[in-house]
């Protein structure tokens, strides 16, 4: 699966036909240059990447989510390991949680060039190390990653 990720970031950030630095200014006494990247001619241009780790939980004892112990305990790993994820460069954390389908998703959002460094290294040590612990969970299924575009639009 680690090795797909890389591949796919390499396919989004190589292959694509419009994949060159653009110039961005946020404050005119300033200006910024970040990576941008188009898939094909498809008209989607990105310049933020996420890694997305989630994994369903089993619902709690009123069949919902309020009292769901995998629940809680997916929320208290992330509570532990949020420290380490907001020190990777220009990391953005989200969290995803439905009720209705029993999802529990992470989201590390970075810009291309910081997440592609992430990437090269298969995004060791913290992705081995959550999933491994979120896999140990009692009642949790399902564990995966994908790279996904992310962008506010």
């Amino acid at each position: 699966m680690k090795i797909q990720a890389a591949l796919l970031f390499t396919t989004l950030t190589t292959t694509t036909t419009a994949f060159a630095p653009i110039i961005g200014t946020t404050n005119p006494s300033t200006t910024t240059t970040k990576l941008h990247a188009e898939i094909g001619e498809t008209g989607i241009t990105f310049t933020n990447v996420a890694r997305e780790w989630r994994c369903k939980y089993t619902p709690g004892p009123s069949g919902g989510p309020a009292d769901s112990p995998s629940l809680q305990k997916c929320q208290s790993l992330l509570s532990e390991y949020l420290p380490k994820l907001k020190e990777l460069p220009n990391a953005q954390i989200t969290r995803q949680v439905c009720g209705g389908c029993l999802d529990f998703k992470v989201s590390i959002v970075q810009p291309l060039e910081e997440h592609g460094k992430w990437a090269e290294v298969e995004y060791e040590p913290l992705e081995s190390e959550f999933l491994g612990r979120l896999k140990a969970v009692e009642g949790v299924s399902q564990v995966e990653t994908q790279e996904i575009t992310f962008e506010a639009l």
